[in-house]
């Protein structure tokens, strides 16, 4: 065992700056590329695009090797793959044409196009060169590899002998509940950002090499632009202000290094000048599709939404500390936390709770003479910050002037995680050197952090038992999400021990143990993508649309004859919409009078109705419209209808019906009304 030991010390040893060696960085990082290799080779995805293989197919799903599609995952299987086979169909446009009027492609939806600003998203790549299943793949799995390197990279920085432990905390938080309930590439990029950023400050403020902060620099400029590409603003604002909060504690901390303030500002000037020509690459991005953003931003729905400070209340409360029941999200539907289980999902949050201990050990500092913990008490101030915002009222136009009023209280979870997984390694390192001066730590500090855990708990059990809500019930129908539940529980209140206690890798392995125990189910292990273009629907839409080119209505009760007129590239007026395009909708309502209706990020879909359309809005993002045959409307616009019901009307005549499983579509023509 000393042999080992010997060997494990000998390999990490860092260099003489005291940042890690080539070696500690080159392999975790490596065999991280190359598990993302496997898997892009394999075609493996955990898309939930299967959640419709039981409408077209009696026999069971062959491309779904473990788990279960999730239906709340919506925004991966309907809206966004769904349009990406479309760009796949019509050849990666810049401009969809499925909408009349077209669509630009290069903004929402995160979809691939042979437009320049491909470059500045490296997820869709695979696009360009590679199979749709590897394309997939390389899109899935991307995002969540780069932010696992990027926190690697700042744990490793700080700890340079840890490589095992910085590899836990990459994969710890990689499985939280809030990133894999909301797994796309606008959740990753962001916390992948800041963790990417601190990195780089940390090895600016310890290294005197000049190439590798340029290098970390570089990377820290592509990938701003890559986030903001992204420009789903509520999940940037909450990790910018911890990146902030590091950045202005690290550069006012005295170091060896760079003993004067003025040196260490010198020293991230990499950092800064990254931030400007990353933002820059995002300027010329945003100003070459200005109209697009304009139309986004003018829609009813999500429009430009300011959140007011302070209204959080118990429910949010509640939600944010509810991270070690998530277990329950999936069975329970997010109750009693949220909505759903996507809104409801949040982060185990340890260093919430963390802070006490955090605070004993800058206030002992600070006693003893080491001067001032500038970065904890900046963390401090930021996650002050973050609870003010959510729960004390009345100063809304400072928030608007901090930016905080264009993320939402369920998002700016995101800001607590990050901010969590920094003060578990910041006070690592503090609890270190606490060691170093003092020796033995006292036991309270920790155990306040515990007790404080107990009591988050508490307070999440009894907030949500107070609404509409039974743990009891809930324990009777699902025994084992409840048993994982009760794990999860032990392990978050003994990962915060062993934080506290600064026993990092073992904090960090219940840590993981908790994390994956709570998402492991979420996403499925699939492979590739339900492509609906090899169902007989679809391939009868392509044959009849190829001989005679016409615009489709797709009329169905379930999601089927939107995503098949969509997957078929087809000109239809069915799809989820980001900016409503203005040709298309002079069509359906030429006088403009249902504009509230229809002007919104919203899903288009139609049923069976008489005289113009008439627009209804079931939940915000819905705009289910009426469509008769014989209409105005639809004499003048529409040739093609396929639908799973049957159209009794004189204006349409039958020219096909498919079977697919136990779904039979039927295709119908648009004749003159007599």
């Amino acid at each position: 065992m000393s042999g080992l030991t010997d060997w494990y010390r000998r390999v990490t040893t860092p260099r003489e700056d005291g940042l890690p060696n080539g070696k500690v960085i080159g392999v975790p990082l490596g065999a991280l590329g190359l598990l993302f290799a496997v898997l892009v080779i394999l075609g493996i995805t955990g898309s939930s695009t299967g959640v419709v293989h039981s409408l077209i197919s009696s026999s069971s799903d062959p491309n779904l090797i473990a788990g279960s599609p999730e239906t709340i995952r919506s925004d991966e299987w309907f809206v966004q793959t769904t349009w990406t086979i479309s760009q796949v169909e019509q050849g990666l446009p810049i401009r969809n044409d499925t909408f009349p009027g077209g669509m630009d492609a290069t903004v929402q939806h995160d979809l691939p196009t042979r437009d320049w600003s491909t470059a500045l998203r490296p997820h869709l790549w695979g696009f360009l060169a590679l199979p749709l299943d590897q394309a997939m793949a390389v899109k899935w799995w991307l995002p969540g590899f780069v932010m696992m390197a990027a926190l690697f990279l700042f744990v490793i920085f700080l700890l340079p002998r840890q490589p095992v432990t910085a590899t836990l905390i990459s994969l710890g938080f990689y499985f939280a509940p809030f990133l894999q309930w909301w797994f796309l590439s606008i959740t990753f990029y962001p916390p992948a950002w800041a963790f990417l950023v601190i990195a780089t400050l940390v090895w600016c403020l310890r290294s005197r090499a000049r190439v590798g902060r340029w290098v970390l620099a570089a990377l820290v400029a592509y990938l701003t632009a890559a986030m903001g590409t992204g420009i789903y603003v509520p999940f940037i604002v909450p990790v910018v202000w911890v990146v902030a909060a590091f950045a202005i504690g690290s550069v006012l901390m005295p170091s060896e290094i760079h003993p004067r303030f003025r040196e260490r500002a010198a020293a991230i000037v990499p950092v800064l000048v990254a931030g400007v020509v990353g933002v820059t690459l995002l300027c010329v991005w945003v100003f070459t599709r200005w109209d697009t953003i304009v139309g986004f931003t003018s829609t009813v729905y999500p429009g430009e939404r300011l959140q007011p400070v302070g209204e959080g209340g118990q429910s949010e409360l509640a939600a944010l500390l509810s991270g070690p029941f998530s277990p329950m999200l999936g069975p329970s539907g997010g109750a009693p936390w949220g909505v759903n289980s996507s809104e409801a999902a949040t982060f185990l949050l340890p260093g919430l709770f963390l802070f006490f201990p955090l605070v004993w050990a800058a206030l002992r500092r600070q006693r003893d003479g080491r001067g001032a913990d500038w970065l904890s008490w900046a963390l401090v101030a930021v996650g002050l910050l973050f609870l003010a915002y959510i729960f004390l009222p009345g100063w809304d136009a400072v928030s608007h002037l901090l930016l905080l009023d264009r993320t939402t209280y369920g998002r700016i979870r995101l800001g607590f995680g990050v901010l969590s997984v920094v003060v578990i390694i910041v006070l690592a390192v503090r609890l270190a050197e606490e060691r170093r001066a003092k020796g033995k730590l006292p036991l309270w500090p920790a155990l306040t952090a515990v007790a404080a855990a107990a009591g988050g708990i508490g307070v999440a059990a009894f907030i949500g038992s107070s609404a509409d809500f039974s743990f009891r019930n809930f324990a009777g129908t699902n025994p084992f999400s409840t048993a994982i539940t009760a794990l999860c529980l032990v392990l978050f209140l003994g990962a915060v021990l062993f934080f506290a206690r600064g026993h990092l890798t073992l904090g960090a392995s219940l840590l993981l143990l908790a994390a994956f125990a709570s998402t492991a189910n979420i996403n499925p292990v699939y492979r590739g993508v339900l492509d609906l273009r090899e169902t007989a629907a679809v391939q009868a839409i392509e044959d009849i649309n190829r001989d005679a080119p016409g615009r489709w209505v797709g009329v169905a009760s379930s999601p089927l004859s939107t995503m098949m007129l969509v997957e078929a590239g087809v000109a239809s007026y069915n799809g989820f919409q980001s900016t409503p395009s203005s040709a298309m909708w002079d069509q359906i309502d030429p006088g403009g009078d249902s504009e509230t209706m229809w002007n919104r990020l919203a899903n288009v879909s139609w049923v069976i109705g008489e005289g113009d359309p008439d627009p209804r809005n079931p939940a915000p993002d819905q705009i289910l419209l009426t469509f008769d045959s014989c209409g105005a409307f639809a004499q003048h616009n529409v040739q093609y209808v396929i639908a799973e019901e049957v159209i009794d009307e004189g204006c349409v005549h039958l020219l096909t019906s498919t079977e697919d499983g136990p779904t039979t579509m039927r295709i119908y023509e648009v004749i003159p009304a007599s």
